[in-house]
């Protein structure tokens, strides 16, 4: 149950980056799909796993080697451990 909250609180986190980024710009939540915010290069699904791709890719973006803010991992970082602290709390609860 601890991973399962852990993991979708990064996926979730993963999202909150998406309007976090979107929203101010008054774009789309949905499409297009994850793309760099430099040169708007699709990301790849191997390239769209929380914390891990940024990681593995440097903090770069595949195609244009432009730096991806170190928010994104830390956003998604955060998600990870509110589900984490969540599933605990209902684990101790029950």
């Amino acid at each position: 149950m601890l991973l399962t909250g852990a993991l979708l609180g990064l996926m979730i986190g993963s999202f909150m980056n998406v309007v976090i980024a979107r929203v101010p710009k008054r774009e789309s939540i949905i499409r297009p799909a994850s793309h760099c915010p430099q040169c708007g290069s699709p990301i790849r699904a191997a390239d769209n796993v929380p914390i891990v791709s940024w990681i593995v890719l440097g903090g770069r973006c595949r195609d244009c080697g432009r730096q991806i803010s170190l928010r994104y991992p830390l956003v998604e970082l955060a998600g990870g451990l509110i589900g984490l602290g969540i599933a605990a709390l209902a684990l101790s609860a029950s």
